[in-house]
Formats: structure tokens, sequence, C-alpha cells
């Protein structure tokens, strides 16, 4: 039995985007990439007995040992992987901008993936990356994946757009290439209400920018026009804010041969634009895509990325608005995603009558915390989830509360902690969240949300 590599960078777009593609206005955040570096332990969900799991900083023995004993049963690098640059600057800097292919691709031989990966084992990456390819070769992997050109493509926000058009669903998207046109199609727009931006591949609340007066409209468009994006190309959505009710996203998979698998439905609690909580969705909304036709709509989504050159993971963001009306396509993921991860976790639990739920607790803290100390507290707590407790918290990664970040200064360290909640009903998450966020605090950590 061949056993598979997990591993990816999860801010995967981006590594996608091109040099040349102009961006909307923002404010690099070190701290913020460097909590994402760190979210690649979460990938241990995908791993069956045997299978190794890579990431970038190394995971906390505590968590690891945890792990074992929820009966996953998988190698990983205990240790960061490293060029051998230690010292902040601009080689260290060289060294973050590179995502964990791209950093396989330059460790020296010897180093522990060398030892930890067999000959001929698959691959099972987040996402089709550059690098990946590379990867596959230098460590012998077996190479089902799609081209990287063809996974940049079916992840735009504009391929999003055109396949409404190419499915007959009702398309309110606008594609701008010019300052002047993203100023005369926003007043436009701007006349019926709010709307968004959409950068090509923005994600997680970045690239999306809410836009509700003209004012902001031309400040924007001005930003575009400076010499900071002089020669860049201009390319962004524009779409009118729906009024949302319930976001939720299906996941399914293509196989190499073109085969279709839907694999879940989870619902979202989104805080903003950025992912803030995923559970099992109501009974209610599966009678209404049942009702709809969602499924088929899943289908031939997936039909067309494969006539397209894609196969793999995918995920679909879809929406349910106040008017009572479906928004099947909203956009389109073509890697795996968290709502992905939280139904891995499901499968692992197979517990009836449990529920479960994937949150994100935004956390700062002035000095070093460790973390078998919070586990510890955790399990005292009697909320740390063991399979003879039957309920409880499961966190999903130990890198991501105090991840490293060489830029920063003194002061305080922000994380997240990414965790799964196992209850019998809403009084048990309830108690649940509590007692977590008192654990947390008792800890040395402050609740940001």
């Amino acid at each position: 039995m061949k056993h598979a590599v997990h591993c990816g960078s999860l801010e995967s777009e981006r590594y996608w985007r091109e040099e040349d593609l102009a961006a909307l206005p923002s404010v690099p955040d070190a701290k913020a990439l460097a909590i994402v570096q760190a979210m690649d332990e979460l990938l241990f969900v995908f791993c069956g007995s045997g299978d190794i799991l890579l990431t970038r900083h190394g995971m906390d023995k505590a968590q690891y040992d945890y792990l074992q004993s929820l009966n996953y049963s998988f190698k990983t690098n205990m240790n960061p992987l490293t060029l051998g640059v230690e010292a902040p600057g601009t080689a260290q800097n060289a060294l973050n901008a590179m995502n964990v292919f791209e950093l396989l691709g330059r460790l020296n031989p010897g180093q522990e993936p060398d030892r930890l990966i067999p000959e001929g084992a698959w691959l099972e990456p987040f996402a089709v990356l550059p690098g990946t390819h590379e990867a596959v070769k230098r460590y012998k992997l077996q190479p089902a994946l799609p081209d990287e050109q063809t996974v940049r493509k079916v992840n735009t926000k504009t391929y999003s757009a055109a396949m409404r058009d190419r499915l007959l669903l009702p398309n309110i998207a606008v594609v701008v290439h010019s300052a002047e046109e993203l100023l005369q199609s926003g007043q436009a727009l701007l006349e019926k209400g709010a709307f968004l931006i959409k950068d090509e591949y923005g994600v997680s609340g970045k690239g999306n920018q809410l836009v509700d007066t003209e004012r902001i409209l031309r400040r924007i468009a001005g930003y575009l026009e400076s010499s900071r994006n002089q020669d860049k190309r201009i390319k962004f959505v524009l779409e009118p804010l729906l009024d949302r009710e319930t976001d939720f996203s299906c996941q399914f998979h293509i196989d190499p041969e073109g085969r279709i698998s839907i694999l879940s439905v989870q619902q979202l609690v989104n805080h903003g634009f950025a992912f803030g909580e995923s559970h099992s969705p109501e009974p209610a909304l599966l009678e209404r895509l049942d009702r709809e036709d969602y499924w088929e709509i899943m289908h031939s989504i997936g039909r067309e990325l494969y006539a397209d050159g894609y196969f793999g993971d995918v995920c679909v963001d879809s929406m349910l608005l106040r008017d009572g009306s479906l928004a099947p396509l909203v956009e389109i993921n073509a890697r795996k995603s968290m709502s992905l991860i939280k139904h891995n976790v499901d499968r692992q639990l197979k517990q009836e009558g449990m529920h479960t739920c994937l949150l994100q607790v935004p956390l700062a803290t002035m000095g070093e915390v460790h973390y078998a100390e919070l586990l510890g507290r955790l399990e005292r707590e009697g909320i740390l989830f063991s399979l003879g407790a039957g309920e409880g918290v499961i966190p999903l990664a130990s890198g991501t509360l105090q991840p490293p970040d060489p830029s920063r200064s003194a002061g305080s360290t922000k994380g997240k902690l990414y965790a799964a909640l196992a209850y019998r009903d809403e009084d048990s998450k309830h108690r649940l969240t509590r007692k977590l966020d008192e654990s947390l605090l008792r800890s040395g950590y402050t609740i940001l949300r």
C-alpha cells in the first residue's frame, strides 16, 4: 500500500498571483502571514494510517502525541523546514516569500523530508502551486496533478464570473480592465447601492473592497493610476453587495478520469468577508438545495472544470439571500478548504448524535506560552476532547497560537487557535466555548474577537 505525503501553503492565492497584476490598496501584515504559514498543521485531518505530513515550522510534540491518542497515525517533521537562514533581513524575506513546495525544492539532500518521504508516495497538496511539480520530480512522488497554469486560471474571480454565463446562471458581475472602466462601472453600480471590488486572487477577507461612496471609488481609482501601479495590468470583478442571509459551501472532488463526488455542504459564519466558523448544515438548507437542483449545478461546475483541464478538490461558495433567492455560485476555489478540513474531522469522529463545528479564536500574548501547558489546562478543565469523553475541544494546530515571526519586535505576539468542537446540543456548545475562553485567558492569552 502506497502512503501519501500531505503538505501545502494555505494562502494559495498569494502564490498564484502574477507579478504584473495590479492589487487593491492594502497594508502588509507579517504577523498574519506567520499565522497562515503555520496553518499547514491542519492538514493532518487528511492523513491516513502511515501517511506523512510535512509542515513548514514543525509540529509541537505535545500536539503530535495528543493527535496520536485520537487514533491519527501519521509521521511528521518536528523541526522547521529551513535553508539555514537565521537572521532577519533580505534572505529571511526571500525565505518567507517561498511556498512550501519551493522550499522543499531547495532543501539540502539528507534533510528531514528525505528521511520521511518514501519513494513512489502520492502527493496530496492543499493546492497546486509554483514548485509543486518540481517537488514531485525531486522526491519521486506520484504526479496525478493538474497543470499549474490551469490551476491559476480556474481560481481567478473572472473565471468564476464567466462560469455563471456558461451555466446560464444569473450573473451580476462586471469585469473592468482600467481605472477609467472602474470609475464608470462603479458609478453606475453606486446608483443602486454598495458594491464589491474583487481582486482576481482575493481570499479570506483580503482582496474584497467594499465601495459605498463615490469618494472611496475615486480613491481606489487614483491608487490604481499612481506610480506604484505603473505598467501593471488592471483586472477586477465588480459585483453589487448581496443581502446575504446564509453563507455555505459545497465540497466535491474530481478524479483524474473526470468522475465527480459530492463530499459535503458546510454552513459558514463569516466575520465580514473572512472565515469565522464552519458547522454542519441544517436540514432545512439541505431540503432547499434538493428542491432547487443545487447538486446538478455543482456537477455541471465540475464537468466544466474538468473540460478546462482541472481535477482535484473543489470548494464552491454559495449564499441564500434575504429575498429568498439562492446564489449557487459565488466563487470557485479549486483546492482544499477550511470546510473540507471540517468535513474530515466529522469523518474521523463518526459519533451518533454528536455535532461538530470548526472555529478560530484570534489571540495575543505578551510573553512566551507553552502549548503543552494549554493542553494540560484544557484536560484539567474537563473540556479537552478524548475518545472516551465523546465531546470537547479538539485543538487542530499548535504553531498558529504563537507562530515564529522573525520581523516581530518587542511587544505582543498575535496568533489564532483553530479548533473543532464536538458537542451534543447548543447548551454543550456554549459551555465548551465559555470554558475554552477561560482556559485561554488563564494560560496568558488575550482574546481579540
